[in-house]
């Protein structure tokens, strides 16, 4: 029996550091769901401020869980929401986590549903049409 292992008293049973045949490098850990998405939207920030700059001109984006109870529209739920600024207050676009993420089958659709939320609460702010500020759409 391997002194490594004991299978009844429930004690060690693996190895306490990485072998050295990875080089001493410890593994990644992968990104958590939140991580994931605040990286996607940088993302698409950067794709459409290299598009249609002018598009981001007095925005602030940000990222929230879940929307108000209150923002729900005939019992279907958000996947964004844009105020505009008034006065020395910039406009504001939203994009809500959670929905967004239950929509994506994958973290590739996540990344594209979350670039065309983003594109199209803009075009809504602006005024600019979507093919506008982003170049790439269909």
């Amino acid at each position: 029996m391997s002194s490594r292992r004991d299978r009844h008293g429930r004690g060690m049973r693996g190895p306490l550091v990485v072998p050295r045949n990875h080089g001493g490098v410890l593994p990644r850990p992968s990104p958590t769901r939140s991580e994931f998405f605040a990286d996607a939207v940088s993302a698409a920030l950067e794709r459409v401020s290299q598009s249609c700059p002018g598009a981001l001109d007095r925005v602030v984006v940000g990222i929230e869980d879940v929307p108000e109870k209150q923002s729900f529209i005939e019992g279907r739920v958000p996947l964004a929401s844009a105020q505009d600024g008034e006065g020395p207050r910039p406009s504001r676009v939203v994009l809500f986590r959670r929905p967004l993420e239950l929509r994506a089958a994958t973290s590739a659709g996540l990344m594209i549903l979350v670039h065309r939320t983003l594109v199209e609460q803009l075009s809504a702010l602006t005024g600019l049409p979507v093919d506008v500020i982003d170049g790439s759409a269909d």
